[in-house]
């Protein structure tokens, strides 16, 4: 049995965007609430201005993520696995949110500084695994924009990932990977169709 296109007049691509959406939902709700638990534990918290800039750059490169999906969704449909690979980007990010933000139920006084490098070398790892990913969805999608530009932007965004995990407490060249990851992500929204 074949299934069907359309049931009711609601297509198997809107079905399945319609989950990815509330998983994206989800995800983008995590960091929101982790910007949120620290204004409000701010009596309780030390605010590292690195650790801040990072979240940050997590959440541009996951809304940059959602924006790239659309001509994805023609394809969804074709097979689960098409599916299910479209979830694999979604799913590292809410491990980097996990990674990124403590937890805010105890009261604890919490410096981000510290937060950040002792958790650096796992939010760089799956940097690195989300830009590799990137890469392969690349290949496995159609995708917009000029793919050659955006492939060399997360090659180098893998190595220096790499880099930045390996050498986990190495502050100098974490502000060096801060810096150009905010260039690269500049040209890399650039390089996109608008």
């Amino acid at each position: 049995m074949q299934m069907p296109e359309v049931i009711n007049g609601f297509t198997h691509a809107e079905y399945l965007t319609v989950f990815i959406a509330i998983i994206f939902g989800y995800i983008g709700a995590e960091y929101f609430i982790g910007w949120g638990a620290m204004i409000r534990n701010r009596g309780m918290i030390k605010v590292n201005w690195q650790h801040l800039l990072w979240t940050i750059f997590a959440f541009l490169v996951f809304i940059q993520n959602w924006w790239g999906i659309w001509p994805r969704t023609e394809v969804l449909t074709h097979n689960i696995y098409y599916f299910l690979y479209a979830l694999l980007p979604i799913f590292i990010f809410h491990l980097i949110s996990v990674v990124l933000f403590p937890d805010f139920k105890f009261t604890i006084k919490k410096d981000m500084e510290v937060h950040f490098y002792d958790n650096s070398r796992w939010f760089f790892a799956l940097l690195a695994i989300y830009f590799v990913s990137t890469i392969v969805s690349s290949f496995v999608y159609p995708d917009i924009g000029n793919v050659v530009i955006q492939n060399v932007i997360r090659l180098a965004g893998v190595i220096l990932a790499i880099a930045a995990a390996y050498f986990h407490q190495a502050r100098k060249l974490h502000y060096t990977v801060l810096i150009i990851g905010y260039i690269s992500l500049a040209g890399f929204f650039i390089a996109l169709p608008s």
